[in-house]
């Protein structure tokens, strides 16, 4: 689906742009394709000894795993924007993590892995699928 966006909608703003002025394909539709670009590629997850890092937009937010209460599998398409469909819900104790009530929702590659090595980390976290 991610990848569909990726093809579709430059070719098809690029295509809309043929009878416009050079400008306007250059700065309009070449601006948009970019930010199409950098939310598809510009978000990722990694685990750098006992933080998890979110990589939003190419910038980094450091999260205790030690802090971390629930992990949950979550599927659907309707709960966050994700490149997938099978994501990870993350629950922390403490609220001042996120800043927010609300479940943290990532989308690793490897779901059963990345679930094991955080729980490799913290046994205390609850698990369930």
């Amino acid at each position: 689906m991610a990848m569909l966006c990726l093809l579709v909608v430059p070719v098809l703003m690029w295509f809309t742009a043929f009878d416009m002025p050079w400008w306007y394909a250059v700065f309009i539709c070449g601006g948009l394709t970019a930010l199409c670009l950098i939310g598809l590629f510009g978000c990722w997850y990694e685990i750098d000894g006992k933080n998890l890092v979110v990589y939003m937009f190419f910038r980094p937010t450091r999260l205790p795993i030690d802090k971390i209460k629930s992990v949950k599998k979550t599927t659907g398409i309707l709960s966050t924007a994700a490149m997938s469909t099978k994501r990870v819900s993350i629950s922390f104790t403490d609220r001042s993590v996120l800043k927010s009530f609300a479940p943290l929702e990532i989308s690793p590659k490897d779901r059963d892995a990345f679930i094991a090595h955080i729980n490799s980390i913290n046994p205390d976290i609850e698990i369930s699928c």
